[in-house]
């Protein structure tokens, strides 16, 4: 083997090593379904994906709440988390409440995107945004984030809880939804949500083990290689 195919063969090497594709999954899910009106105990919704992804880079969550002719939901009501393995998003978590304003925002409902590339959404009337014909809230949003109490939650809680919570975990399994009205009042209607996960996906066949057998193997028989290499006169 001449020096020139010895670097030839190392590269490639290298590169099989570390293998990976990213990929995308989507799941929506079309509801119609009453958010009990101040009860804790809430509505909760699963899904299960049986996606390849290894190492979640990205999360964002679709959340359609809206109303009937008979009633519109409020709101600085909600509170609201997605769940997957170690992982917790806060979504909603009685957004515009803060130390003047006990009650929160009194719009109807929310058509919105979360991202947590977004403006933070429990403070969303502070700045510019927008409410489609049946007055949700429109538009891509940062997760609330706050894990406080929905009963002493405020502006200035810390955002502990975003999406990036799930980053760098295996996409596979359940993912739950958990919304819960926390104020007397209005009543919202859960009408959808979707979940679209970013990661990447191994595209060598798995070791089965929770070490990177094959990275250390692609490494030792690359300083074997070398080694031969060293020995070997250009051709």
């Amino acid at each position: 083997m001449t020096t020139k195919s010895c670097f030839v063969a190392l590269a490639l090497i290298a590169s099989s090593a570390g293998a990976w594709a990213q990929s995308t999954v989507i799941v929506s899910q079309t509801d119609n379904v009453i958010i009990p009106d101040n009860d804790l105990s809430g509505i909760s919704e699963t899904v299960s994906l049986g996606s390849s992804i290894q190492s979640i880079t990205g999360v964002q969550l679709t959340l359609d709440i809206g109303g009937t002719d008979n009633y519109q939901p409020f709101n600085g009501d909600f509170y609201a988390y997605l769940e997957h393995g170690s992982g917790m998003a806060v979504l909603l978590n009685r957004v515009g409440v803060t130390a003047g304003n006990s009650f929160g925002y009194a719009d109807t409902g929310f058509d919105v995107t979360f991202s947590d590339s977004g403006p933070d959404i429990h403070n969303y009337q502070n700045g510019i945004y927008n409410l489609n014909a049946a007055g949700q809230l429109t538009g891509t949003w940062g997760p609330d984030g706050r894990t406080a109490s929905p009963f002493t939650v405020l502006d200035t809680s810390p955002r502990t809880a975003l999406l990036s919570s799930f980053d760098g975990g295996s996409a596979g399994g359940t993912w739950t939804l958990f919304i819960a009205d926390t104020s007397p009042g209005g009543i919202g209607n859960l009408d959808g949500w979707s979940l679209q996960v970013t990661g990447n996906t191994n595209t060598l066949p798995q070791v089965p083990d929770s070490g990177n057998t094959l990275g250390l193997l692609a490494v030792g028989f690359s300083l074997l290689l070398l080694a031969s290499c060293r020995r070997r006169p250009n051709a």
